[in-house]
């Protein structure tokens, strides 16, 4: 008994000895054992905050403001692969492409298991990284015989877009080739600059060309410069502005300078509804007091020929009268999920004074994801001054597309085009132009970022 008594003094000067602070009460240890289960650290509940309030901005449209916020977050969190790709979804809705790349790439690099980050970074690649789009029969519903045209598009910079392509067309009394570039630059979410050069070469000769007029232009090359801005997301507004600077065919010595000036006010309605009021005035030669040298005079009797300069009825020196050519046209059109129609009518659309007035209409239609059509229909009023032979008729123009996208990278279209206007179709005497042109599209997206 004694011993036992003596073994417990002992174990508990020992545990003096061990020990000499003051223990806690048993409430307190119990109180401080459940509390990271009752409250999150002070810097987790910072973070969730600053993360709700960052995915709210984003889906408002602030999309500046949340990148901000996403990025506070990571001065609390660290680096995550959650928070980076929320960041790269922000730069890719603000154009800076570029940026979003890093980011998806970084995403994927801290979570390589994270599959929504990868396929965004491949989606990125696919939409924004070198893309080739080439096509047979033209691009739109004109009144071409046939063309062959190229483009590459590139847009993995930031804000920035560029295009570069050619074209080979014929236009039955010539064919025309053509080489540009030209540049968008997004100042905002979707209000850009742009910026283009093209350089057009016309070709005359053939058996099925007839003979030129005398104010026919040789090479033109084209500087223009174009503003879209959207007010409040409901208004947008453009202007642009083109300078020509051709030269004859008849005399390559005269270059003259030729003036372009378009507006457009477009208004989206609500319900799906658009409407849209376009403005043009173009500052270019008239063809009815032009003078180029050794060809004949306006006003010359038919079939003069003109050897050389100095006849009576062939000008002796070039001589460039202007005129200024206007309209004011209208639009409507109404778009749904999975189709959309429109119309537009201007009136001299060529600004040549050719047409009286022109209507376009078009209808798209999309019955599931990877299908579209496309169809087109254009009718033409043609005015006095286009000559007896034209006066008071119509044209038309017909057009049908069908695109199919065969695989993520790679898509195909095909249709048909159809011209009947009094345009004779060559210079065998037919009177009337009645004919169909076969469309191709290739449209192929490269991973090339």
């Amino acid at each position: 008994m004694r011993l036992n008594i003596a073994l417990l003094a002992c174990s508990l000067a020992t545990s003096a000895i061990a020990d000499p602070q003051p223990r806690e009460p048993a409430r307190a240890r119990n109180a401080a054992a459940r509390a990271p289960e009752i409250a999150p650290p002070l810097g987790m509940i910072v973070a969730n905050q600053v993360r709700a309030r960052a995915d709210a901005l984003r889906k408002q449209g602030d999309y500046e403001a949340a990148l901000d916020a996403y990025q506070s977050e990571m001065t609390i969190t660290g680096e995550t692969a959650d928070c980076w790709k929320h960041i790269g979804w922000t730069q890719k809705a603000l154009r800076r492409f570029a940026d979003a790349e890093t980011s998806l790439r970084r995403a994927s690099q801290l979570d390589p298991s994270d599959r929504e980050a990868q396929d965004d970074l491949d989606s990125l690649h696919l939409s924004r990284g070198l893309r080739l789009d080439a096509r047979m029969g033209g691009s739109e519903p004109g009144t071409s015989k046939n063309a062959f045209e190229g483009e590459l598009i590139y847009g993995g910079f930031n804000r920035l877009e560029l295009h570069a392509g050619g074209s080979w067309t014929d236009n039955i009394f010539y064919d025309a080739v053509k080489g540009y570039a030209n540049a968008y630059w997004f100042y905002s979410q979707d209000s850009y600059l742009k910026a283009d050069f093209t350089l057009r070469r016309y070709n005359y000769t053939g058996a099925n060309r007839p003979t030129p007029d005398s104010n026919a232009y040789d090479k033109v090359p084209r500087a223009s410069l174009e503003v879209s801005h959207w007010f409040g997301r409901t208004v947008r507004a453009g202007l642009e502005y083109q300078l020509f600077a051709p030269d004859f065919f008849y005399d390559r010595s005269t270059r003259i300078l030729n003036h372009k000036i378009t507006g457009e006010v477009e208004a989206r309605l609500g319900g799906g509804f658009t409407a849209a009021i376009t403005t043009a005035l173009l500052r270019d030669p008239d063809p009815a007091a032009t003078l180029i040298l050794g060809r004949p005079v306006p006003g010359a009797p038919a079939g003069t020929v003109c050897p050389a300069a100095g006849q009576p009825d062939c000008a002796a020196a070039t001589s460039v009268a202007f005129r200024n050519e206007f309209l004011v046209g209208g639009s409507v059109s109404y778009e749904a999920d999975a189709w959309g129609v429109g119309v537009k009518y201007i009136p001299n659309r060529d600004l040549d004074s050719g047409f009286d007035w022109s209507i376009i209409s078009s209808l798209d239609v999309r019955p599931i994801e990877k299908l579209s059509f496309n169809f087109q229909w254009v009718f033409d009023r043609y005015s006095t001054s286009a000559g007896p032979a034209f006066a008071g008729q119509n044209g038309n123009i017909w057009w049908a597309t069908v695109r199919y996208q065969l695989t993520q990278p790679l898509a195909l279209g095909a249709g048909v085009k159809w011209v009947s206007n009094p345009s004779p179709a060559d210079v065998n005497g037919i009177s009337t132009r009645n004919d169909p042109t076969v469309l191709l599209n290739l449209d192929y997206r490269t991973v090339l970022f």
